[in-house]
């Protein structure tokens, strides 16, 4: 089966050896390598698709029904934070995972983004699926120190994701947690400050895991503590924290509903949601060292998670970049989006802004050893030659805005 996204399309689905829709004439073949199999759900202002790709493998598609301007830069900016962090328990966008698509008739494009499909389910599933029996806190501190080295990630990048809770957060069928809806995320600019202390960013609020400078539009990277601790109050008593809420004492009033749990733990929590951002841990690595100091075994997690992300990223880009060109070698040229010597120029020449005359050099390498090369994937390869990561996240960004 392969279903037609054109939201005006009136019978969606087609036989997958079709490649327009018999209904509206719109491309069943998503740029020449994606069939949308199902939907698997509308929120915000996007509905999510599972679908294939040429080698039957399972992605998530998620396409922006506005196309208000604001909606456009939050999810491009969710393209760009994935695109920037390489970590096992946040989702990777595929090469080329970012592109319009005109459905049959239609002048306004729809944004579409392929990530990495997590399996599992997400944690206010996992609690319902236990008939809303609380996890225990050896379970909760674990997967509090699996979640603070995720997050060390993201803050690591500077970003923020402002949208922490339980539904965020999957469980994966080998128990490893995934963080995912990186649609609010921001990154923390002199831009963004400007903005924020004029009163001109957007809150982003969840009943009992926002904490009040969100809700006012200045969130800070504590914010995510907040959320954070809030997740874990949930996990150890199935309830979301506003429950748990004291007007007399003005505060959350919890752990006594929580059997055998540290004091120490209940104080990290505690620290966490304090209502000033200044009163919470002031760093993701300052909660997982409160963590470990409960429990030191769990100081395995760290160096779990650093044997992983030391992976040289070049390398899987380029082998990625292979196989998918391997895969692709048999379609027609229109599906891609190949590279002409103009972009060419203009890579080498903003490349040399970070390197110098070597730029000329690695470019010719890097088109020879991949000829066929799509735009994305050459300066996604290109960006893996600056040793910088500050000076290599604001390449890869200089192609992102000209999407």
């Amino acid at each position: 089966m392969s279903l037609c996204i054109n939201p005006e399309c009136k019978k969606i689905h087609n036989s997958d050896t079709m490649i327009f829709c018999q209904q509206c004439g719109s491309e069943l073949l998503l740029e020449g390598r994606y069939r949308v199999v199902q939907e698997l759900g509308q929120g915000g202002f996007g509905t999510t698709y599972e679908i294939l790709d040429l080698n039957s493998r399972p992605w998530v598609l998620k396409v922006l029904m506005d196309n208000h301007p604001k909606y456009v830069e939050l999810f491009k900016q969710e393209a760009q934070v994935l695109a920037l962090l390489n970590h096992p328990g946040i989702p990777k966008i595929d090469f080329d995972g970012y592109f319009l698509y005109y459905p049959e008739g239609k002048e306004e494009p729809l944004y579409c983004l392929v990530m990495e499909k997590i399996e599992g389910l997400n944690l206010s599933q996992y609690i319902k699926q236990r008939g809303d029996r609380p996890i225990t806190p050896k379970r909760a501190l674990r997967w509090l120190a699996e979640l603070a080295l995720l997050l060390e990630q993201v803050h690591n990048k500077n970003f923020f994701h402002r949208d922490i809770k339980p539904s965020n957060i999957m469980l994966r069928p080998n128990g490893c947690l995934a963080l995912i809806d990186f649609g609010t995320a921001r990154e923390v600019t002199q831009s963004y400050l400007q903005k924020m202390a004029a009163g001109e960013i957007t809150g982003v609020i969840t009943q009992g895991y926002t904490p009040m400078e969100q809700m006012r539009g200045k969130a800070v990277l504590q914010s995510d503590f907040y959320a954070l601790g809030g997740t874990m109050i949930y996990l150890l008593t199935a309830q979301n924290p506003t429950k748990f809420y004291d007007l007399i004492k003005e505060k959350l009033i919890w752990h006594g509903t929580v059997p055998d749990i540290a004091p120490e733990f209940v104080n990290l929590i505690d620290r966490m949601m304090a209502f000033s951002p200044s009163k919470r841990p002031s760093s993701s690595r300052e909660i997982f060292q409160a963590v470990i100091e409960i429990d030191s075994s769990l100081q395995i997690l760290d160096e779990h998670f650093n044997a992983i992300s030391s992976h040289s990223q070049a390398e899987k880009s380029l082998a990625h970049i292979v196989t998918t060109k391997t895969s692709l070698s048999s379609l027609s040229s229109s599906f891609n989006t190949q590279i002409t010597p103009e972009f060419i120029e203009r890579c080498r020449q903003e490349l040399a802004e970070f390197i110098g005359p070597m730029a000329n050099i690695i470019c010719q390498r890097t088109i020879k050893q991949h000829p066929n090369m799509t735009k994305s994937e050459l300066y996604l390869s290109l960006a893996q030659t600056i040793s910088n990561p500050q000076q290599a996240k604001e390449f890869q960004q200089r192609f992102f805005n000209q999407l």
